[in-house]
């Protein structure tokens, strides 16, 4: 058996609380340069646990969304039911931060598979699609929403965000391709990246790209009613989660504009996929909160980056939340944590050979 300290439970109560830890550390440090310890002191005695309540509660119900949005995109004639798809997604988000990898993604198709009876590849393209289809919508609803913000900012703040709000409404934009035709569209890159990469490294993509055409190839035709449920439930994830910072941004005290948060919640979904590498996206998304703040807030600097550090907390708690979904997960799996990558990989490998 191993260390208590390797078990998944533990990694993600140990990573929560040390990133906790860091959070506070780091942001009431910042404050406490900013405005002095005794102010600093006050932000946080002061911060309502009644409004954080509603604020985490509300983000947790995103993550029922977040499986209705991958059932409309799942092409079988029985489809799992919501509720379990949510309990699903709020499980193996808690397991990706407890294991390397997409082991988190990879057990929800997996479970999926076995007690429903969907394809294990099929489970998993229609998860990276639906991913995609966000990516979207929210990059696409940066561009719309940006020119309503932005008639009630000083020029200066326009300047800065005019820019970062188009690059991400344009960097979002592929996923349409990749939606409409996703194995043609992964095919194309991989010809692309061979053409371009060292001859070894080709060769290892190659495998990869073809690996993912197969599995793309493997979801089949959705339908455009399907496409538009999907689309319009990624709208409702986006106020969702718009009320839900709306919700922190009350606990701290801090005036909001709801266009304002939902045009940042949009902008920040995008952009964190660029940060996908650093662990929870740790860094990336609090800049961008601080940088966007005059966009949908009314404060100081001091202001935004407690808000930013307020809304990491909120996000933290809900992976803590999720342990009992993740444990959960795990007893439905049949191998230890530790031992469930290759047995993935070899499940997809039969499901794609015809075995």
């Amino acid at each position: 058996m191993s260390p208590w300290y390797r078990r998944p439970a533990a990694r993600v109560i140990l990573a929560v609380l040390l990133s906790s830890i860091g959070i506070t550390v780091l942001g009431g440090g910042i404050l406490a340069l900013m405005e002095g310890a005794a102010q600093t002191g006050r932000r946080l005695i002061e911060l309502s646990p009644g409004w954080l309540a509603l604020s985490l509660g509300v983000w947790m119900t995103s993550l029922g969304v977040q499986g209705l949005r991958w059932r409309a995109l799942l092409p079988v004639r029985s489809r799992p039911p919501a509720a379990m798809l949510a309990w699903v997604v709020f499980g193996a988000n808690a397991l990706s931060l407890a294991l390397p990898g997409p082991v988190g993604e990879f057990a929800a198709a997996w479970y999926l598979r076995h007690r429903y009876g969907v394809p294990m590849v099929t489970a998993l393209a229609a998860a990276l699609l639906a991913r995609a289809l966000a990516v979207l919508m929210f990059g696409l609803s940066t561009l719309v929403l940006w020119p309503i913000v932005a008639t009630s900012l000083p020029d200066d703040v326009v300047v800065l965000v005019t820019p970062i709000a188009l690059l991400t409404g344009l960097v979002s934009l592929p996923m349409a391709a990749l939606c409409y035709r996703p194995a043609g569209m992964v095919r194309w890159s991989g010809v692309l990246l061979t053409r371009v990469l060292p001859a070894r490294i080709a060769a290892r993509v190659a495998g990869r790209v073809d690996w993912w055409v197969r599995c793309f190839a493997a979801v089949g035709e959705i339908s455009p009613g399907r496409w538009a449920q999907a689309a319009a439930l990624c709208l409702v994830n986006l106020l969702v989660l718009s009320v839900s910072t709306m919700f922190s941004l009350s606990a701290a005290g801090v005036p909001s504009d709801p266009l304002g948060v939902v045009f940042m919640q949009a902008l920040t979904a995008v952009a964190s996929v660029a940060g996908v590498l650093v662990p929870g996206g740790f860094g990336a998304v609090e800049v961008l909160v601080v940088a966007l703040f005059p966009t949908f807030a009314v404060g100081d600097t001091a202001d935004a980056v407690f808000v930013a550090f307020a809304l990491r907390w909120v996000h933290m708690l809900t992976l803590l939340l999720g342990v009992p979904a993740m444990l959960w997960l795990i007893a439905t799996l049949p191998a230890e944590p530790e031992q469930l990558a290759p047995l993935f990989a070899e499940s997809l490998r039969g499901e794609l050979e015809g075995g």
